[in-house]
Parts: C-alpha cells; structure tokens; sequence
C-alpha cells in the first residue's frame, strides 16, 4: 500500500526510545488520527533494526511509519533495507557526502517512499541538498536532544528556508516541540511537527497528542 503526505500539516510521534514496550505503549494509546506520522526513531531501530517495523505496524495498520535511520553511508543500500521492511519513508542526514543523499533520494523515488532529510547540525541546509543536485519528500530541522539548551528555535531562520525550497519539499521542526512550539510551528508554515517527550512521557498520551492535533484540524 503506498502512503503518501498529501494532507499537511502532521503531527509526526517521535518513538525514541529503545524500550519496545514503552514505545508500543504509546502507539496503543494515540488516538486514531489520519494526521499522525508514527517515527521509528533511531535508538529503537539501532536496538532492534528495521525488523520493529513490522511490529509497529501491528499496532496502527494504515500509520505513514517513518524510519529515522540517520543515513550517512550506502543511501540506496539503507533505503531499500527500509522499504523492504515496510516502511514508508526513511531518513538520511544532511550531514552525508551529497551522493549518498542524491542516491538515498533517488532509491526512495523509485522504490515508492517518501526522502525525509534530517538536518542537524547541517550549516547550510539549501546548499546541502544543492550539492545533491535533488530535493527529497521532506527537509527536517532538527535540533538535538544534547543541544536543546543551548539552541532556540528561529522563526525567521525556518521562514527563510521555506522560502528557499519553493515548494520542492515539505519543510518540518522539531526537538524539544511542546504544545506552544507546535503551534507556533504551524502558524509559521510547518507541514510536519516532530513531537517526542511531550507525547511519549506524559501521563496521558491521547490528552498530549490530541493538545496539538487541534492545531493541525
């Protein structure tokens, strides 16, 4: 079944954890929405690989499940490991030589998923995917767990790579997304907030899910 982001904005669940039950825990406990992204984030694929999932798919049939693999070598190589385990997107990082993000991108084309480039501590975002010489699905800014106190969100700096894309690819935020920043994110054009500890750790998830999906309609 091919899925595709057609219906922006997301609220995409950032599973980060490498408990399988923690995070299956919360899967079983996010309410039904077609405006949920599930993410097999990186600990809990580094733990388990792409073998989990199937095992999240278990648990959300129709879920768009994005597999967070970080990709900084072999792009075709790990995307087909992705698709082939059934997911629908997959994630190299902008840190990567430009070919093995122009390769990760094309194989994802042709295989049918969706290209998420993640770019954490990537200076130039437009110059990386310029030097790719191709455009993915979906550019991520991404600022990391170990670097949230440090670093605020710009809204000025997300406006202007926006700006910059042209519509090329779908543009999401994410690290440290509360409730505020989920909001303001959208008000400022995001197609896709990555949310994690705000859903993953609260006490009630359908409560912190939906606080944000009222945003997204």
């Amino acid at each position: 079944m091919l899925r595709t982001l057609k219906n922006s904005p997301y609220l995409q669940v950032a599973l980060d954890t490498p408990d399988i039950e923690a995070a299956k825990r919360v899967i079983s406990n996010l309410p039904e929405s077609d405006r949920i992204i599930l993410e097999a984030g990186t600990p809990l694929l580094k733990k388990y690989g792409c073998g989990i999932i199937p095992k999240l798919r278990q648990l959300r049939k129709d879920s768009f499940i994005v597999a967070d693999l970080k990709t900084l070598d072999v792009g075709a190589l790990e995307v087909g490991i992705a698709q082939e385990s059934g997911a629908d997107a997959a994630v190299v990082s902008g840190l990567a030589f430009p070919l093995t993000i122009r390769d990760f991108i094309q194989e994802a084309k042709r295989r049918g998923i969706s290209s998420f480039v993640d770019m954490m501590n990537v200076a130039d975002p437009i110059k990386a995917l310029n030097d790719a010489g191709v455009f993915p699905d979906v550019v991520l800014l991404h600022r990391g767990i170990d670097s949230e106190v440090a670093l605020k969100h710009s809204w000025e700096y997300f406006k202007s790579i926006k700006e910059k894309l042209k519509g090329r690819s779908l543009i999401g935020i994410g690290g440290g997304i509360d409730r505020e920043l989920a909001k303001k994110s959208i008000e400022s054009g995001a197609d896709i907030v990555i949310v994690g500890r705000y859903i993953t750790k609260a006490a009630d998830v359908a409560a912190a899910a939906n606080s944000i999906l009222e945003f997204i309609g």
